[in-house]
């Protein structure tokens, strides 16, 4: 009897531990399931939290040049005018190249309140994403003309 109360507390432990890595697996795992879900997750994190390390979490090799000087110059006229942008992403569009390959269309819009009046800025952006092994992941970023 002992053996079977004992083997049964085994089994349980052992399904917990798998169903709670499943669950944390999932949880922290960025969503990279569709080229426009990839881009604003990695805009959101590169241009709201400003958080390097998981913005390249998004991305084919590392920081994008065009997104990196695009929010320092956000950040240097934030300090400029003593203000902080509320950062939108809109109008996001996917073109597919083919299986592995697209490109987004989305706009950036910086918003704040300057002198008493609600302000924003508008900025179109292109980038071109690739599906690899793990999902979608953004390869390159310049802003649209």
């Amino acid at each position: 009897m002992l053996t079977v109360v004992a083997g049964v507390l085994a089994l349980l432990c052992v399904s917990g531990a798998v169903i709670g890595y499943v669950l944390y697996d999932r949880a922290t795992t960025p969503d990279r399931s569709a080229p426009d879900v990839v881009v604003v997750n990695y805009l959101q994190a590169a241009l709201v939290a400003r958080d390097d390390s998981k913005a390249n979490l998004f991305t084919c090799a590392g920081p994008l040049p065009a997104v990196d000087g695009f929010r320092d110059q956000m950040t240097a006229r934030e300090q400029e005018l003593g203000i902080v942008f509320s950062i939108n992403i809109e109008d996001v569009a996917v073109n597919k190249t083919d299986a592995t390959s697209a490109a987004v269309h989305a706009v950036i819009r910086r918003s704040a309140t300057i002198d008493g009046v609600q302000q924003s800025l508008t900025d179109t952006w292109r980038f071109e994403v690739a599906d690899q092994r793990e999902g979608w992941r953004v390869c390159s970023a310049a802003p649209a003309r």
